[in-house]
């Protein structure tokens, strides 16, 4: 005799009150050690004019961590799918995602 099959599992999604709104972040880096990849959001603030260690002078550009989000290496290619497939749906909807720089 085979066994049950489990009922299917329903995710819900609660965001608290104090996230709501989300972070705007402008850019990010991603950095990671053995067991962690991490995510850094970041916000560009003004540039600032300053001088090097060897006195040159240099436009310095700052940025701010907004929100830190830290995975175990198994999740990240799950993350890279969603990714990909939001992008690919979001074009569908609304045309081509012009490229920074570009």
């Amino acid at each position: 005799m085979s066994e049950p099959t489990p009922p299917p599992t329903d995710v819900e999604v609660i965001v608290p009150e104090a996230m709501s709104a989300g972070r705007y972040a402008n850019g990010f880096t991603c950095w990671y050690n053995r067991t962690d990849f991490t995510l850094d959001f970041l916000v560009y603030l003004p540039t600032e004019n300053g001088v090097d260690d060897a006195g040159q002078p240099v436009v310095r550009q700052p940025t701010q961590v907004v929100s830190r989000v830290k995975f175990p290496p198994a999740l990240i290619f799950r993350l890279m799918q969603i990714l990909n497939d939001s992008m690919s749906n979001y074009e569908h909807q609304f045309g081509a995602i012009v490229h920074l720089g570009d």
